[in-house]
């Protein structure tokens, strides 16, 4: 596993929510926590620091992180991606979403562990489909997310084609994530428990 001084991690919390009113996700209490505290109880051991990527001032760039603004407004997670990519010098970001409330240690530890310099990404796939969004990103991702952005590409999970990419299949995310809670975020009002 890479060490935790090449590790900055980046909570992507620059939505809208538009589907929960407007609500900070990340400020969302779920089993008695807030969905902030409980990633960064997550991540602490994992990584050198912790930065949360905000669409602009607010509650959120106030919680005792470093905020980091979107790179492009109202671009979607792939404009935090670019902003924690540009505020940290480290090797490795470790991205997860802000609404992402049941982050498993061992997933986080095997994305980590996957760490190789022949590698930009470390992405689960979960259903066939990428998990961008709980993933590591190497310094070689920053230029293919900044040409992204400044093509007006907003998808996430796009980039993917354009980097070296280190899969986490499904039935390794199982052995260590049974019910994959890792990749449930909370969306709407039933969402929080």
């Amino acid at each position: 596993m890479i060490p935790r001084d090449d590790v900055t991690a980046c909570i992507l919390a620059g939505g809208r929510a538009r589907r929960l009113g407007g609500a900070l996700k990340p400020l969302l209490v779920v089993d008695g926590e807030t969905i902030l505290a409980r990633q960064r109880a997550v991540l602490a051991s994992r990584c050198a620091e912790i930065v949360i990527a905000v669409a602009g001032p607010g509650a959120l760039a106030e919680q005792g992180l470093r905020a980091v603004v979107d790179a492009v407004p109202d671009a979607g997670p792939l404009a935090g991606l670019a902003a924690g990519l540009a505020a940290s010098a480290r090797p490795w970001l470790l991205a997860v979403a802000g609404d992402m409330p049941h982050l498993a240690p061992a997933v986080l530890d095997a994305l980590l562990a996957r760490a190789e310099a022949d590698v930009d990404a470390v992405v689960p796939r979960v259903g066939g489909y990428p998990e961008p969004l709980c993933a590591l990103y190497g310094r070689g991702a920053a230029p293919v997310v900044a040409r992204y952005l400044t093509d007006g590409r907003r998808r996430t999970q796009g980039i993917l084609d354009e980097l070296r990419v280190s899969w986490l299949d499904e039935d390794t995310l199982r052995a260590l994530d049974p019910e994959l809670r890792t990749f449930t975020n909370v969306n709407e009002p039933g969402d929080v428990g």
